[in-house]
């Protein structure tokens, strides 16, 4: 008889979660609808669509009065001057990009790093750091570089537009950095200490591993900030995609006597898009294999 009661008061071993379990979770968040919901559900999804698809055909039919559609225009743009224009703009944007990016991500987890030292005036004066860079604006910065730098030293226009982005996207690093460490379980710390190893060690060896691997997507999220941030080089008139956009305006005019005003910046819009997709689809898979 004990051993029927004992057996009876054990506790159940905890089914494994399956592929599913996220539609069983939200099924008890959410009360599923009933057939007039569904059919509700339906009509407004429909009624959607056909107010999105209205909304497209008097957009192209505007566009159309307005000649923006003409082939013309836009078969300016498969020639192969134009082409190789937007190739080595694209490519330039690339460039600047990565080369921010390579100094921002080492430059953000060392400051989030230095966030979290228990030296109060070094965390202090990070902090006032992080916090000055992520309230001032981007283009500020560029014009810091243009304007005031030029009168104390030579930098070439590159790196008076790489050092605002690395200044700016470095300070956002770090937060993510510094919430990706506090996110962890305080437990590892302790136990880490209480086997004699030192703050540093810990971060070192038990911390930042796990941090970099939570905060890997978010990382890959921020060269969408830093490509977009490219996009300053304008005012630098240096020859990325916005930049050589302007000037291929002003030569179509001259040379094929169209205005292509709107052509090229759909066209550059779309290569942001693509290039921007690409590194959202990356963020996201590895954060389904880092699950």
């Amino acid at each position: 008889m004990s051993e029927k009661v004992m057996t009876m008061t054990e506790p159940r071993p905890a089914k494994p979660r399956g592929k599913g379990s996220g539609a069983a979770d939200a099924a008890l968040l959410f009360d599923e609808p009933g057939p007039r919901g569904r059919i509700l559900i339906a009509i407004g999804s429909v009624v959607a669509v056909l107010g999105i698809a209205a909304l497209a055909a008097v957009v192209l039919y505007r566009l159309d009065l307005a000649g923006q559609l003409d082939y013309p225009k836009w078969r300016y743009f498969l020639g192969q001057s134009v082409v190789s224009q937007l190739l080595e703009a694209a490519g330039t944007t690339l460039t600047l990009g990565g080369v921010a990016a390579v100094l921002t991500f080492p430059l953000g987890i060392a400051l989030g790093w230095l966030r979290l030292l228990d030296n109060r005036p070094i965390r202090w004066l990070v902090g006032l750091w992080i916090d000055a860079m992520r309230a001032v604006p981007m283009l500020l910065l560029v014009y810091f570089f243009l304007l005031v730098v030029p009168r104390f030293a030579t930098i070439s226009d590159f790196w008076k537009l790489a050092l605002p982005i690395v200044m700016c996207t470095s300070a956002t690093t770090a937060e993510v950095f510094r919430s990706g460490v506090r996110a962890l379980d305080r437990g590892q710390t302790e136990a880490a200490w209480a086997l004699g190893m030192t703050p540093s060690l810990t971060m070192r060896l038990i911390l930042a591993p796990q941090a970099l691997r939570l905060m890997l997507p978010t990382l890959v999220t921020q060269m969408v900030t830093i490509i977009k941030g490219t996009t300053l080089a304008y005012v630098l008139a240096y020859p990325e995609l916005m930049y050589r956009g302007s000037t291929m305006i002003g030569q179509a005019k001259i040379d094929a006597h169209l205005s292509v005003f709107f052509q090229t910046y759909v066209i550059i819009a779309v290569l942001y898009i693509i290039v921007n997709w690409s590194l959202g689809a990356l963020a996201r898979y590895i954060e389904a294999r880092t699950r």
